[in-house]
């Protein structure tokens, strides 16, 4: 089974199979073709396949006329703070995020610097399967402008935006894996600027993924042993484009993904009141957190070009989901590793206390998360079927099945970004999350025969 995910902010799958030289300038040329005049960002994670789709990338760009501007291997969320900087036509940030090495994708970001809203998105799409690509008879071609240290900048921007007097004086002491990924060896430029001492893992951009590039606890044992072993103040994790992080607390307990963004949002909204906005997937945590802030919190379909929209036309504080991707108002529209973790230091200098009493004062819920691989065509189909299973709840078909139960929701879904079910649930009892997903998995287990 070929894969290649086609969604509204980008295209990924396996390099070589799906995700091919030709694929690539298609697509490429299509997004050059949608833009305005302009210069487009390109950078990449550290997947060895990234060089061969930048390559790619660019010179369909180039053939669309546009000058571009390399930033090499570049987190996301630094690519989307340069494309305002810079004033850019749009970026394209080529990586894969979670998914393993040999995967890789093409994410298209507007002058905004946000992930393409769905009338872009569906503009794009358009574009690419008609094949009418605005292809230059240029006289000239445009220039390629390789950049050095773009990140700068960008850090430079961040530690204005963050209390680093106070986070300075704690002294922390902080452990990092990056996945030798995107964020690798710039966490070391990063925590030197807030005055914390780095122990990092993994912090080479080489490509070589030695976990699923994904922060989840089953990932997060390096990080908690080393928290234990050097008495860290506490530990994160990072996926391989550094716009997603997960929690280590100073006793070493590696926490769900799913607090990162109420640990983010408890000590935000202090500073920056307004509606929170999350998907359906994610915890009911975030409901407690809002609530003692006096906000709403409004709930959409999963992924970062969703909630991003959201939050934006619902004026929201701060975007985030159980992914451990958290987007802040007044810092900028995008998932951003390295802002969540200087607004968990900070909430912590400034607050004077550890991470494990800003977790303490959460309502503990248990979410359950298991996924089933389908075919791609069989997707929504499989996961419509599973309305049967709950005749008389209450359902949400916004983003696949989102089922209310007395003690209980499940939340049923075809992935975007892989060929797979996903099948969450989430109660106060691990037992009751448990068997509502058990359920779920062994009904479509019946479908998929």
């Amino acid at each position: 089974m070929k894969l290649l995910k086609l969604n509204l902010s980008g295209v990924r799958g396996i390099v070589g199979q799906t995700i091919t030289p030709e694929l690539v300038i298609d697509f490429a040329s299509a997004f050059g073709t949608m833009l305005p005049a302009g210069t487009v960002l390109v950078g990449r994670d550290s997947r060895k396949s990234g060089l061969m789709v930048q390559e790619a990338a660019v010179a369909a760009l180039l053939s669309t006329g546009h000058e571009v501007r390399n930033l090499g291997i570049c987190p996301t969320p630094v690519i989307q703070f340069l494309v305002r900087q810079h004033r850019a036509a749009g970026a394209i940030s080529i990586t894969a995020g979670h998914n393993p090495a040999e995967w890789n994708a093409l994410n298209f970001i507007n002058s905004q610097g946000t992930y393409l809203n769905e009338f872009q998105g569906s503009e794009l799409l358009d574009i690419y399967h008609l094949g009418r690509f605005a292809h230059q008879k240029l006289k000239k071609s445009p220039a390629v402008i390789n950049e050095v240290n773009p990140e700068e900048v960008y850090f430079s921007w961040l530690s204005q935006k963050l209390c680093t007097e106070e986070i300075a004086r704690a002294r922390f002491k902080v452990v990092v894996d990056p996945c030798n990924g995107a964020g690798a060896g710039l966490v070391n430029k990063f925590f030197q600027a807030l005055g914390c001492e780095l122990v990092a893992v993994n912090n080479e951009p080489s490509g070589y993924f030695p976990h699923d590039p994904e922060p989840r606890p089953r990932n997060a044992g390096e990080v908690a042993s080393l928290v234990r072993a050097t008495g860290a103040n506490l530990g994160f994790l990072l996926n391989s484009d550094a716009s997603r992080i997960a929690l280590v607390t100073e006793t070493g307990e590696t926490l769900s993904e799913e607090y990162t963004l109420p640990v983010v949002a408890g000590y935000y909204l202090q500073q920056q009141p307004g509606p929170v906005i999350t998907s359906l997937s994610t915890s009911r945590m975030i409901e407690a957190v809002a609530e003692k802030h006096g906000v709403p919190v409004i709930r959409t379909r999963v992924g970062q070009s969703a909630l991003i929209q959201v939050m934006l036309q619902e004026d929201g504080a701060l975007a985030g989901e159980g992914s451990g991707g958290v987007a802040l108002r007044n810092f900028q529209p995008a998932f951003d590793g390295f802002a969540v973790m200087g607004l968990v230091l900070e909430a912590m200098a400034v607050q004077q206390k550890k991470l494990s009493e800003l977790v303490r004062v959460i309502p503990r819920y248990h979410i359950v998360k298991d996924k089933i691989v389908c075919p791609p065509h069989r997707l929504h189909s499989l996961v419509a079927e599973t309305r049967k299973l709950y005749p008389r709840a209450e359902v949400n078909s916004l983003d696949g099945l989102h089922v209310s139960l007395k003690d209980a929701w499940v939340h049923i879904r075809a992935s975007s970004t892989e060929p797979l079910i996903r099948i969450i649930a989430e109660s106060p009892s691990a037992t009751r999350a448990q068997l509502e997903v058990d359920k779920v998995v062994a009904f479509l287990n019946r479908l998929l025969g």
